[in-house]
């Protein structure tokens, strides 16, 4: 074999090597540091779904691990009895997210028209490069105070 081949093929192993590490990188940031819009979107997405009662819509945020533990028809039941608060919001604001690298946590609390106030804690996992919904910590409703159920 000539030393040109040699090195050719050499290059393009190295090359090959470097583009592989180089296209990687983006899906390492976004595991470690989750755009908040997205996640903001990917709840609103969900509640404005709840709102409309397009269940199999919102039911498309949540994981793929949530759907293994969940059929659409338990999520359906647990969305029109479970949580009439977030249908029933007349806004919602977000806190501050919370990323351990693997799941992200984000505090939602939906303000009722009598004032009171729903507290939700939704954790996202990532999933075909979108964050979804895996779970849902649910507070009662209150002025402000969270029970900790979950969903």
């Amino acid at each position: 074999m000539k030393l040109t081949t040699r090195v050719s093929i050499v290059a393009f192993t190295l090359g090959s090597c470097a583009l592989a590490a180089y296209l990687q990188m983006p899906e390492r940031e976004a595991l470690r540091d989750p755009s908040p819009f997205e996640l903001y979107d990917t709840v609103q997405t969900q509640v404005l779904a709840l709102r409309a009662q397009r269940y199999q819509e919102a039911y498309l945020q949540v994981s793929s691990r949530y759907m293994d533990r969940n059929n659409l028809e338990r999520f359906i039941e647990a969305a029109r009895g479970d949580v009439p608060a977030v249908r029933l919001a007349v806004r919602w604001e977000f806190g501050a997210l919370e990323n351990n690298g693997i799941e992200t946590e984000l505090p939602v609390r939906f303000f009722l028209q009598s004032g009171e106030v729903f507290e939700a804690t939704y954790t996202f996992i990532r999933e075909d490069r979108k964050w979804k919904i895996d779970h849902v910590y649910s507070g009662a409703v209150g002025w402000g105070s969270a029970a900790g159920m979950r969903m």
